[in-house]
């Protein structure tokens, strides 16, 4: 069977979790359609985080590459479109470092666009009852630099696989431990997305 990617971050920023590491776990080794989904949890480092991708790309029953990854704040599932060549956050990632104006590639293009097909995820999400939206930023942290990095990997090794970004909201714990007014979302309600966003991959 051909094989679904599916990569999580590990926890960051002082929350002890992260809803899309749950999320790559709970569907590794499941079947979708003909492909088998695999996770891979990435670190919350940009360095090494590319290099986990890039060895994973190399895989040759890979079909298709989703990301996923937290976006404290948002109040439904997004399906990122695009990728731009820019890192820039104050928030330090797990290494502690913080980046400001560094492109993901030197020299890169500056946007890379998904292409998964986000439309007919969306309009399944949609049917489900799910709530979800296109978006047109995926931040400039580790979630735009991973998707940036796939996408021109894919390009420059003329590689035969979809990729793409989804961002889920907090977990209601998070929003709890913390004493945030931010909208959340139970994990079962994002597994129903990302189970909805394979099966349509799938069918691709």
């Amino acid at each position: 069977m051909r094989a679904i990617l599916v990569t999580g971050f590990e926890p960051f920023g002082g929350d002890a979790a992260n809803p899309s590491q749950d999320l790559a776990k709970a569907v590794d080794g499941r079947a979708f359609g003909a492909c088998t989904a695999r996770s891979l949890i990435l670190p919350v480092e940009h360095r090494a985080a590319r290099e986990m991708v890039s060895t994973a790309l190399a895989d040759p029953d890979l079909a298709a590459v989703i990301h996923l990854g937290l976006a404290g704040g948002r109040a439904r599932i997004a399906l990122e479109q695009v990728a731009v060549n820019a890192m820039d956050y104050a928030i330090p990632d797990n290494a502690g470092q913080c980046l400001t104006g560094e492109p993901c590639v030197a020299g890169g293009p500056a946007a890379h666009f998904s292409t998964l097909p986000l439309r007919a995820i969306l309009a399944a999400l949609t049917a489900e009852g799910i709530p979800a939206y296109m978006s047109y930023t995926a931040g400039t942290f580790l979630c735009n630099q991973t998707l940036y990095w796939t996408l021109h990997e894919i390009a420059r090794r003329s590689l035969a696989l979809r990729a793409g970004f989804i961002h889920v909201p907090f977990l209601p714990s998070m929003v709890a431990a913390h004493g945030r007014e931010d909208p959340s979302m139970e994990l079962s309600l994002m597994l129903r997305a990302l189970e909805t966003a394979l099966s349509a991959v799938a069918t691709e």
